[in-house]
Protein backbone atom coordinates (compact mmCIF):
# COMPACT_ATOMS: atom_id res chain seq x y z
CA UNK A 1 0.00 0.00 0.00
CA UNK A 2 1.36 3.41 -0.68
CA UNK A 3 2.13 5.80 2.29
CA UNK A 4 1.21 9.44 1.91
CA UNK A 5 2.48 12.13 3.70
CA UNK A 6 1.60 15.99 3.90
CA UNK A 7 4.29 18.77 3.47
CA UNK A 8 3.33 22.24 5.85
CA UNK A 9 4.85 24.99 5.45
CA UNK A 10 4.25 28.32 7.41
CA UNK A 11 2.31 30.27 7.36
CA UNK A 12 -0.73 28.37 6.14
CA UNK A 13 -2.53 31.11 4.32
CA UNK A 14 -5.45 28.91 2.82
CA UNK A 15 -6.58 25.59 2.21
CA UNK A 16 -6.05 25.92 -1.38
CA UNK A 17 -2.16 26.90 -1.40
CA UNK A 18 -1.19 23.90 0.96
CA UNK A 19 1.23 22.00 -0.96
CA UNK A 20 0.25 18.97 -2.78
CA UNK A 21 0.20 15.36 -1.09
CA UNK A 22 3.76 13.62 -1.95
CA UNK A 23 3.32 10.04 -2.55
CA UNK A 24 6.02 7.86 -1.38
CA UNK A 25 7.30 4.23 -2.28
CA UNK A 26 6.19 1.76 0.44
CA UNK A 27 9.36 1.45 2.52
CA UNK A 28 11.23 -1.49 3.33
CA UNK A 29 10.46 -3.72 6.41
CA UNK A 30 12.90 -5.84 8.39
CA UNK A 31 12.59 -9.13 10.11
CA UNK A 32 15.88 -10.88 10.78
CA UNK A 33 17.89 -11.20 7.92
CA UNK A 34 14.53 -10.74 5.75
CA UNK A 35 14.30 -7.54 4.34
CA UNK A 36 10.99 -6.02 1.72
CA UNK A 37 9.45 -3.68 0.31
CA UNK A 38 6.00 -5.72 -1.10
CA UNK A 39 3.19 -5.55 0.88
CA UNK A 40 1.30 -8.29 0.79
CA UNK A 41 4.91 -9.67 2.20
CA UNK A 42 5.37 -7.20 4.93
CA UNK A 43 1.66 -8.44 6.03
CA UNK A 44 2.99 -12.02 5.89
CA UNK A 45 6.39 -10.70 8.33
CA UNK A 46 3.93 -9.62 10.99
CA UNK A 47 2.61 -13.02 11.04
CA UNK A 48 6.31 -13.91 11.14
CA UNK A 49 6.67 -11.64 14.05
CA UNK A 50 3.53 -13.03 16.37
CA UNK A 51 5.04 -16.39 15.90
CA UNK A 52 8.72 -15.42 16.99
CA UNK A 53 6.59 -14.31 20.34
CA UNK A 54 4.38 -17.46 20.51
CA UNK A 55 5.23 -20.92 21.02
CA UNK A 56 2.76 -22.13 18.33
CA UNK A 57 3.77 -24.54 15.86
CA UNK A 58 4.51 -22.60 12.41
CA UNK A 59 3.88 -23.39 8.37
CA UNK A 60 5.81 -21.81 6.14
CA UNK A 61 4.19 -22.15 2.41
CA UNK A 62 6.37 -21.13 -0.80
CA UNK A 63 7.82 -21.82 -4.19
CA UNK A 64 11.33 -23.40 -4.06
CA UNK A 65 13.98 -20.73 -3.27
CA UNK A 66 11.99 -17.97 -1.62
CA UNK A 67 13.52 -18.27 1.43
CA UNK A 68 11.96 -20.90 3.51
CA UNK A 69 14.80 -21.33 5.87
CA UNK A 70 15.93 -18.01 6.52
CA UNK A 71 12.63 -16.86 7.41
CA UNK A 72 12.30 -20.26 9.79
CA UNK A 73 15.78 -18.93 11.14
CA UNK A 74 14.58 -15.28 11.95
CA UNK A 75 11.50 -16.73 14.14
CA UNK A 76 14.12 -18.52 15.97
CA UNK A 77 16.65 -15.63 16.38
CA UNK A 78 13.76 -13.48 17.49
CA UNK A 79 12.29 -15.82 19.74
CA UNK A 80 12.91 -16.40 23.13
CA UNK A 81 14.51 -19.81 22.14
CA UNK A 82 17.02 -18.18 20.34
CA UNK A 83 19.82 -19.46 22.52
CA UNK A 84 19.19 -22.33 21.95
CA UNK A 85 19.92 -24.54 18.84
CA UNK A 86 18.28 -24.49 15.53
CA UNK A 87 18.60 -27.27 13.53
CA UNK A 88 17.12 -27.71 9.93
CA UNK A 89 16.56 -30.98 7.97
CA UNK A 90 15.18 -31.43 4.51
CA UNK A 91 12.33 -34.47 4.60
CA UNK A 92 12.81 -35.15 0.94
CA UNK A 93 16.04 -35.21 0.78
CA UNK A 94 16.63 -38.55 3.24
CA UNK A 95 16.09 -42.18 2.37
CA UNK A 96 13.06 -43.50 3.35
CA UNK A 97 15.02 -46.22 5.69
CA UNK A 98 16.68 -43.02 7.22
CA UNK A 99 14.24 -40.36 8.36
CA UNK A 100 12.82 -42.08 11.49
CA UNK A 101 16.79 -42.54 12.68
CA UNK A 102 17.82 -39.28 11.93
CA UNK A 103 14.74 -37.51 13.54
CA UNK A 104 14.60 -39.58 16.49
CA UNK A 105 17.75 -41.19 16.99
CA UNK A 106 18.08 -44.97 17.74
CA UNK A 107 19.73 -47.45 20.52
CA UNK A 108 23.02 -49.92 19.57
CA UNK A 109 21.58 -52.69 17.65
CA UNK A 110 18.20 -51.02 16.42
CA UNK A 111 19.30 -51.86 12.67
CA UNK A 112 21.80 -53.60 10.34
CA UNK A 113 24.79 -51.13 10.38
CA UNK A 114 23.84 -48.79 13.35
CA UNK A 115 26.28 -46.89 15.07
CA UNK A 116 27.73 -48.41 17.83
CA UNK A 117 25.95 -47.13 21.00
CA UNK A 118 23.23 -45.53 19.33
CA UNK A 119 23.20 -41.71 18.80
CA UNK A 120 20.52 -39.11 19.49
CA UNK A 121 18.30 -37.70 16.66
CA UNK A 122 17.38 -34.13 15.26
CA UNK A 123 14.02 -33.39 18.09
CA UNK A 124 16.99 -34.26 20.93
CA UNK A 125 19.44 -32.31 19.74
CA UNK A 126 17.03 -29.53 19.37
CA UNK A 127 15.98 -29.55 22.92
CA UNK A 128 15.06 -26.26 24.34
CA UNK A 129 15.72 -25.21 20.74
CA UNK A 130 13.79 -25.15 17.00
CA UNK A 131 13.59 -27.70 14.75
CA UNK A 132 12.83 -26.84 10.89
CA UNK A 133 11.29 -29.53 8.72
CA UNK A 134 11.77 -28.77 5.20
CA UNK A 135 9.88 -30.08 2.62
CA UNK A 136 7.25 -32.03 5.23
CA UNK A 137 4.72 -32.40 2.19
CA UNK A 138 7.40 -35.38 1.16
CA UNK A 139 7.79 -37.44 4.41
CA UNK A 140 6.02 -40.85 4.41
CA UNK A 141 2.36 -41.70 5.67
CA UNK A 142 3.69 -43.65 8.52
CA UNK A 143 6.28 -41.49 10.02
CA UNK A 144 3.60 -38.52 9.88
CA UNK A 145 1.83 -40.62 12.36
CA UNK A 146 4.74 -40.81 14.43
CA UNK A 147 5.14 -36.86 14.03
CA UNK A 148 2.01 -36.35 15.15
CA UNK A 149 2.34 -38.06 18.30
CA UNK A 150 5.65 -36.04 18.85
CA UNK A 151 3.95 -33.12 18.82
CA UNK A 152 1.06 -34.18 21.11
CA UNK A 153 2.90 -36.08 23.78
CA UNK A 154 6.06 -34.22 23.58
CA UNK A 155 7.90 -37.03 23.95
CA UNK A 156 10.20 -39.06 21.63
CA UNK A 157 11.43 -42.85 21.33
CA UNK A 158 14.63 -44.12 19.68
CA UNK A 159 14.17 -46.53 17.31
CA UNK A 160 14.70 -49.99 19.04
CA UNK A 161 13.82 -48.40 22.69
CA UNK A 162 11.08 -48.28 24.22
CA UNK A 163 12.10 -45.60 26.73
CA UNK A 164 10.23 -42.52 25.94
CA UNK A 165 12.54 -39.29 26.35
CA UNK A 166 10.62 -35.45 27.36
CA UNK A 167 11.66 -32.90 24.77
CA UNK A 168 11.28 -28.98 24.58
CA UNK A 169 11.61 -28.53 21.07
CA UNK A 170 9.27 -25.27 18.99
CA UNK A 171 8.58 -27.23 15.65
CA UNK A 172 8.47 -25.08 12.21
CA UNK A 173 7.55 -26.89 8.84
CA UNK A 174 7.74 -25.80 5.72
CA UNK A 175 7.19 -27.39 2.04
CA UNK A 176 6.34 -26.01 -1.55
CA UNK A 177 3.18 -28.51 -2.06
CA UNK A 178 -0.35 -27.60 -1.70
CA UNK A 179 -0.71 -29.27 1.68
CA UNK A 180 -4.85 -28.21 1.49
CA UNK A 181 -5.25 -30.87 -1.73
CA UNK A 182 -2.84 -33.22 -0.27
CA UNK A 183 -5.45 -33.76 2.93
CA UNK A 184 -8.53 -33.63 0.43
CA UNK A 185 -6.95 -36.52 -1.71
CA UNK A 186 -6.85 -38.28 1.47
CA UNK A 187 -3.69 -40.47 1.03
CA UNK A 188 -0.45 -38.55 1.00
CA UNK A 189 -1.14 -36.09 3.81
CA UNK A 190 -2.65 -36.56 7.23
CA UNK A 191 -5.27 -34.21 8.03
CA UNK A 192 -4.57 -34.08 11.45
CA UNK A 193 -0.98 -33.35 11.47
CA UNK A 194 -1.79 -30.52 8.78
CA UNK A 195 -4.10 -28.52 11.73
CA UNK A 196 -1.38 -29.23 14.05
CA UNK A 197 1.29 -27.88 11.96
CA UNK A 198 -0.77 -25.18 10.76
CA UNK A 199 -1.13 -23.29 13.56
CA UNK A 200 0.20 -20.21 12.34
CA UNK A 201 0.66 -19.71 8.33
CA UNK A 202 3.04 -17.64 6.56
CA UNK A 203 3.21 -17.64 2.80
CA UNK A 204 6.39 -16.33 1.33
CA UNK A 205 5.25 -14.99 -2.38
CA UNK A 206 7.58 -15.84 -5.83
CA UNK A 207 10.24 -13.68 -6.33
CA UNK A 208 8.34 -12.45 -9.85
CA UNK A 209 5.51 -10.95 -7.64
CA UNK A 210 7.76 -8.73 -5.96
CA UNK A 211 10.34 -7.14 -8.50
CA UNK A 212 11.01 -4.31 -5.87
CA UNK A 213 12.73 -6.42 -3.70
CA UNK A 214 15.12 -7.70 -6.59
CA UNK A 215 17.58 -4.44 -6.17
CA UNK A 216 18.15 -4.33 -2.22
CA UNK A 217 18.64 -8.43 -3.11
CA UNK A 218 20.92 -8.08 -5.68
CA UNK A 219 22.81 -5.51 -3.55
CA UNK A 220 23.32 -7.88 -0.19
CA UNK A 221 24.24 -10.04 -2.41
CA UNK A 222 27.13 -8.23 -3.74
CA UNK A 223 27.90 -6.48 -0.31
CA UNK A 224 28.76 -10.61 0.99
CA UNK A 225 30.06 -11.43 -2.20
CA UNK A 226 32.45 -8.72 -2.26
CA UNK A 227 33.06 -9.12 1.87
CA UNK A 228 33.88 -12.60 0.94
CA UNK A 229 36.26 -11.99 -1.55
CA UNK A 230 37.78 -8.66 -0.29
CA UNK A 231 37.29 -6.74 -3.32
CA UNK A 232 34.70 -7.37 -6.74
CA UNK A 233 32.35 -5.00 -8.75
CA UNK A 234 29.66 -2.47 -6.67
CA UNK A 235 27.98 -1.08 -10.30
CA UNK A 236 25.49 -2.65 -12.48
CA UNK A 237 24.95 -0.90 -15.78
CA UNK A 238 21.64 0.27 -16.75
CA UNK A 239 21.40 -2.66 -19.52
CA UNK A 240 22.32 -5.52 -16.91
CA UNK A 241 19.64 -4.07 -14.37
CA UNK A 242 16.74 -4.16 -16.76
CA UNK A 243 17.36 -7.64 -17.62
CA UNK A 244 17.41 -8.70 -14.31
CA UNK A 245 14.32 -6.53 -13.16
CA UNK A 246 12.49 -8.26 -16.45
CA UNK A 247 13.57 -11.77 -15.90
CA UNK A 248 10.94 -14.15 -14.04
CA UNK A 249 13.20 -16.06 -11.65
CA UNK A 250 11.20 -19.13 -11.44
CA UNK A 251 14.11 -20.59 -9.48
CA UNK A 252 13.17 -17.53 -6.81
CA UNK A 253 15.71 -15.76 -4.31
CA UNK A 254 18.17 -19.08 -4.99
CA UNK A 255 18.38 -18.50 -8.41
CA UNK A 256 19.04 -14.52 -8.21
CA UNK A 257 21.58 -15.70 -5.56
CA UNK A 258 23.44 -17.84 -8.25
CA UNK A 259 23.21 -15.73 -11.14
CA UNK A 260 24.74 -12.28 -8.72
CA UNK A 261 27.67 -14.32 -8.09
CA UNK A 262 28.34 -15.60 -11.53
CA UNK A 263 28.02 -11.80 -12.67
CA UNK A 264 30.26 -10.54 -9.84
CA UNK A 265 33.20 -13.20 -10.51
CA UNK A 266 33.30 -12.38 -14.21
CA UNK A 267 32.95 -8.62 -13.88
CA UNK A 268 35.71 -8.78 -10.79
CA UNK A 269 37.94 -10.87 -13.31
CA UNK A 270 37.34 -8.33 -16.09
CA UNK A 271 37.85 -5.56 -13.56
CA UNK A 272 34.66 -3.50 -14.70
CA UNK A 273 31.10 -3.07 -13.63
CA UNK A 274 28.05 -5.97 -13.75
CA UNK A 275 27.37 -5.95 -17.36
CA UNK A 276 24.60 -8.15 -19.88
CA UNK A 277 27.15 -10.07 -20.97
CA UNK A 278 28.20 -11.09 -17.61
CA UNK A 279 24.53 -12.85 -17.28
CA UNK A 280 23.43 -16.12 -18.27
CA UNK A 281 21.87 -16.27 -21.67
CA UNK A 282 18.46 -17.00 -20.66
CA UNK A 283 18.99 -13.72 -18.83
CA UNK A 284 20.78 -11.65 -21.26
CA UNK A 285 19.47 -12.80 -24.38
CA UNK A 286 15.91 -13.22 -23.14
CA UNK A 287 15.07 -16.41 -24.30
CA UNK A 288 11.72 -17.53 -23.20
CA UNK A 289 12.02 -20.46 -20.32
CA UNK A 290 8.63 -22.55 -19.23
CA UNK A 291 6.30 -20.54 -17.98
CA UNK A 292 6.54 -19.88 -13.93
CA UNK A 293 2.64 -20.74 -13.60
CA UNK A 294 2.02 -24.16 -11.96
CA UNK A 295 0.27 -25.76 -14.78
CA UNK A 296 3.70 -25.46 -17.11
CA UNK A 297 5.74 -26.04 -14.74
CA UNK A 298 3.53 -29.31 -13.61
CA UNK A 299 3.46 -30.03 -17.42
CA UNK A 300 6.88 -30.13 -17.54
CA UNK A 301 7.81 -32.05 -15.06
CA UNK A 302 5.11 -34.95 -15.85
CA UNK A 303 6.84 -34.95 -19.36
CA UNK A 304 10.62 -35.29 -17.43
CA UNK A 305 9.09 -38.18 -15.18
CA UNK A 306 7.56 -40.15 -18.37
CA UNK A 307 11.29 -39.99 -20.01
CA UNK A 308 12.86 -41.09 -16.93
CA UNK A 309 10.28 -43.98 -16.87
CA UNK A 310 10.28 -44.99 -20.30
CA UNK A 311 14.42 -45.25 -19.93
CA UNK A 312 14.43 -47.08 -16.53
CA UNK A 313 13.71 -50.63 -15.94
CA UNK A 314 12.00 -50.13 -13.32
CA UNK A 315 10.48 -47.21 -10.87
CA UNK A 316 13.39 -47.55 -8.35
CA UNK A 317 15.90 -46.98 -11.44
CA UNK A 318 13.68 -43.77 -12.37
CA UNK A 319 13.75 -42.44 -8.90
CA UNK A 320 17.79 -42.83 -8.93
CA UNK A 321 17.80 -41.05 -12.23
CA UNK A 322 15.62 -37.92 -11.40
CA UNK A 323 17.03 -38.05 -7.92
CA UNK A 324 13.98 -38.17 -6.04
CA UNK A 325 13.16 -40.60 -3.17
CA UNK A 326 10.92 -43.54 -4.65
CA UNK A 327 7.63 -42.66 -2.56
CA UNK A 328 8.16 -39.05 -4.01
CA UNK A 329 8.10 -40.32 -7.73
CA UNK A 330 5.00 -42.48 -6.96
CA UNK A 331 3.05 -39.51 -5.34
CA UNK A 332 4.35 -37.64 -8.99
CA UNK A 333 3.03 -39.90 -11.10
CA UNK A 334 -0.30 -40.18 -9.24
CA UNK A 335 -0.85 -36.73 -9.27
CA UNK A 336 -0.82 -36.38 -12.88
CA UNK A 337 1.82 -38.78 -14.92
CA UNK A 338 -0.73 -40.29 -17.83
CA UNK A 339 1.94 -42.04 -20.02
CA UNK A 340 2.56 -45.44 -18.44
CA UNK A 341 6.14 -46.84 -19.27
CA UNK A 342 6.01 -49.22 -22.25
CA UNK A 343 6.97 -51.96 -19.55
CA UNK A 344 4.06 -52.34 -16.57
CA UNK A 345 5.76 -54.28 -14.30
CA UNK A 346 8.13 -51.63 -13.72
CA UNK A 347 5.65 -49.87 -11.96
CA UNK A 348 6.11 -52.64 -9.21
CA UNK A 349 9.12 -53.01 -8.68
Amino acid sequence: MLRAISLSFLPVESESKRPPTVQLANPAASFGRVRTSHPGYQAELNVARLAAESQANVLILGETGTGKEVLAEAIHRESERRHGPFLAINAASLPRDLIASELFGFVDGAFTGAKKGGAIGKFEAANNGTIFLDEIGDMPLDLQAVLLRVIESRKIARLGDTKERAINVRIIAATNRNLLQAVADGDTFRADLFYRLNVLSITIPPLRERSEDIRQLVQQFLNDLCSLYGSGPHLIDKAAWNALLGYQWPGNIRELRNVVERAFLLAKTAGEPIRPEHLPSQIREDVPLPSASPFSLKKLEQKVIEEALQKSPNVEAAAQMLGIARSTLYRKIKEGTKKLPENPAAWER
